[in-house]
C-alpha cells in the first residue's frame, strides 16, 4: 500500500472514532467535532475566526471559562459589525443621546447589553432573541469576572457551539 493510502485510511479512522466518541458527554472528541463547525466560519474575517479557534483551544485545555469568554467575543464582534453596517442610522435615531463616530467608538461607549437592547428596539432582533443574548452575555460575565461559577465541559462545549452557530447566521453566504 502506498503511504498516501495509509494516511487517508488513518484520517478516516480518526474521524470515525471522533464521531463515535463525540456523543459521550465527557469525551474530548466533542471538542474535535466542534472544530468542524468552526471551519464553517472560513469566509469570516480572520479576527473572528481567531476568537473561535482560541475558544476551541481553551476547551481542549480545560479552560472552560476562557472558552466562553472568547466565543462570546467572536459572536459579539460579528453581531455588532452586522448591526452597525445594516442599521447605523436607526441606532443613531433610536439612541439620540449616544455619541459615536464609528463602531469601535460605539462599543467602547456603550455596554454590550445596551447595544443588544438597541438592536431589539430597532427590530434588528426580536424580543426572544434579545432575551437569549442577554442570558448568554450574563453567562459570559460570570466567566469573565471573579465568581464561584465553574462551567462544566458539556456546558462550555454547548455554549461555544451555540455562539459559532449564531455567528454563522450573520456570515454565511
Amino acid at each position: 500500500m502506498h503511504l498516501e493510502a495509509i494516511v487517508s485510511r488513518v484520517q478516516r479512522a480518526r474521524a470515525a472514532a471522533h464521531g463515535a466518541l463525540g456523543v459521550h458527554e465527557s469525551a474530548a472528541s466533542r471538542v474535535i467535532l466542534l472544530e468542524n463547525v468552526v471551519k464553517r466560519l472560513s469566509g469570516s474575517p480572520v479576527d473572528v475566526q481567531d476568537y473561535f479557534r482560541e475558544a476551541v483551544t481553551c476547551l481542549e485545555n480545560g479552560l472552560y471559562r476562557a472558552a466562553i469568554v472568547m466565543s462570546w467575543a467572536g459572536y459579539f464582534h460579528v453581531f455588532s459589525e452586522t448591526l452597525y453596517q445594516q442599521r447605523e442610522g436607526e441606532i443613531r435615531t433610536a439612541r439620540g443621546k449616544w455619541t459615536f463616530k464609528d463602531l469601535s467608538d460605539l462599543k467602547e461607549g456603550q455596554a454590550e447589553s445596551q447595544i443588544i437592547d438597541a438592536a431589539r428596539d430597532i427590530k434588528f432582533i426580536n424580543r426572544a432573541t434579545a432575551r437569549v443574548l442577554q442570558g448568554q452575555l450574563a453567562q459570559r460575565n460570570q466567566c469573565a469576572h471573579p465568581t464561584l461559577y465553574r462551567p462544566s465541559m458539556n456546558g462550555s462545549v454547548g455554549y461555544v457551539d451555540q455562539m459559532v452557530r449564531q455567528a454563522l447566521e450573520y456570515v454565511a453566504p
